[in-house]
């Protein structure tokens, strides 16, 4: 994989609308996350994305849904610099996500030059195939309990580049209530346990970026989803009339 660090700030981008892309690239964000998991985002409006980031300066991510050729294909053919895969809750499934996004003898991805990935058939076969397999990112995101047991053991399986710990479905899925001591000791021991192991790691953020940065050993971080700050411009916007 590539040695180069990875964007530190980013976003999600849920609306389907290209101009959000732009718009995060000059608030001065590192990197978009284009959310085909959650938003409803067409494989069309992806690639026309992905494309307008790259051209913004940005690092285009795409969510996916899952690790089938569907889910991957489509956004790798298309320039992405990588992949979020949600619910990797152990080196097995973290294993599964790696050959469904390399090249073979690494994995199983289809191959094809033709798209932006392949500078639209500009790019040599074997180029085209090395830049796949060394500098497409994956990123897997620790959405469990007993992923975040696990987090060194799928941090290290080869292939993998980051760890996104997920509060929410996390909190979901152990159903923990909101303030839980648990589960915020179950979070730091997993961030201790990827800093002793230099695994890079990510997650959200909201008004504690700088102790997750500073303190807590996070590599990158994504900040909140173009439908958040929509929604929270708005409603200060309002608040301020004072209706």
């Amino acid at each position: 994989m590539t040695g180069d660090a990875f964007p530190r700030l980013g976003a999600w981008v849920k609306l389907s609308a290209p101009e959000s892309v732009e718009l995060l690239a000059l608030a001065g964000f590192d990197f978009v996350v284009i959310d085909a998991e959650h938003g409803a985002i067409d494989i069309r409006t992806m690639s026309t994305m992905i494309g307008l980031a790259r051209g913004c300066g940005l690092a285009p991510f795409v969510r996916v849904a899952g690790t089938a050729p569907r889910d991957v294909q489509a956004p790798l053919d298309a320039g992405a610099a990588g992949l979020f895969v949600p619910r990797v809750d152990d080196a097995a499934r973290a294993r599964d996500a790696v050959r469904a996004t390399r090249f073979p003898p690494l994995g199983r991805r289809g191959a094809s030059n033709s798209g932006r990935a392949g500078r639209w058939g500009l790019e040599a076969l074997g180029d085209y195939l090395r830049s796949g397999n060394e500098e497409v990112r994956l990123v897997v995101q620790a959405e469990s309990v007993g992923a975040l047991e696990a987090i060194v053991e799928i941090g290290e399986v080869a292939g993998v580049d980051a760890v996104f710990i997920g509060p929410t479905d996390l909190a979901v899925s152990g159903r923990f209530r909101e303030g839980d001591g648990r589960l915020a000791d179950l979070v730091a021991g997993a961030e201790r346990r990827c800093v002793d192991h230099h695994i890079t790691l990510g997650t959200t953020a909201s008004g504690n970026a700088s102790e997750l940065l500073d303190r807590r050993g996070y590599d990158f971080l994504v900040l909140g989803a173009d439908t958040a700050m929509l929604r929270q411009g708005a409603h200060a916007l309002v608040k301020a009339v004072g209706r």
